[in-house]
């Protein structure tokens, strides 16, 4: 396996089983616009990037921001050298923002113990900021947690290693978390396995 094809297969398979689960608001142009009533915000599916995330001019045509997004980093592999196997591991980082709650947030519970999202004409005229946003990275490191402990086989051909744990947590600096308010940044680490064949032509792959 090359590591290019991993990362691509690796990449698509976490938009499909990660970032098409979940909606998430996207900043805009002017943050000031944010922090006024009547903001109407855009809910999108996160983009999955490959090793990193693209600026806003050299986005592909489909992807409106590069944030919320997953970007699938490459950390370290290895290969046996006397065996037909290799592992990699990889980082799933997380980017969201969300600078606080906005009147379309709020849903309220109906008799029957559903939920109905708040649409009365005050509705856009309710905001409140918040340091709550903080929420948003952590539902969706959940959904990639579940993504990945219900399968022992990601993007078809690279097992999961279960010998080695999950791990997570938010980007630290210097064992300090900062703030960078209203965004949002978290990671997932793990490693798969994958058969080795020796002797490949890889010039088809470069």
């Amino acid at each position: 396996m090359s590591i290019v094809k991993i990362i691509d297969d690796v990449t698509a398979w976490s938009q499909v089983n990660i970032c098409d689960k979940i909606k998430l608001k996207v900043p805009p142009d002017d943050d000031a616009e944010a922090v006024d009533a009547g903001y109407s915000y855009k809910l999108v599916n996160p983009a999955a990037f490959p090793l990193f995330v693209p600026a806003k001019d050299k986005l592909p045509p489909n992807i409106i921001s590069p944030i919320p997004s997953l970007c699938v980093r490459f950390l370290d592999g290895s290969d046996t050298l006397d065996g037909n196997g290799g592992s990699i591991n990889l980082q799933f980082a997380f980017s969201t923002w969300d600078v606080g709650l906005h009147g379309e947030d709020i849903f309220h519970k109906q008799a029957d113990g559903s939920f109905k999202q708040w649409s009365e004409e005050q509705t856009r005229e309710y905001f409140k900021r918040t340091g709550t946003g903080w929420r948003d990275a952590w539902n969706f490191v959940d959904i990639a947690l579940r993504a990945i402990g219900s399968t022992t086989e990601i993007a078809g051909g690279y097992e999961l290693d279960r010998s080695t744990a999950v791990q997570y947590g938010p980007l630290a600096e210097q064992d300090n978390i900062p703030d960078y308010y209203p965004f949002w940044f978290c990671w997932v680490n793990f490693r798969l396995k994958y058969p080795l064949i020796r002797n490949l032509d890889i010039e088809k792959f470069l």
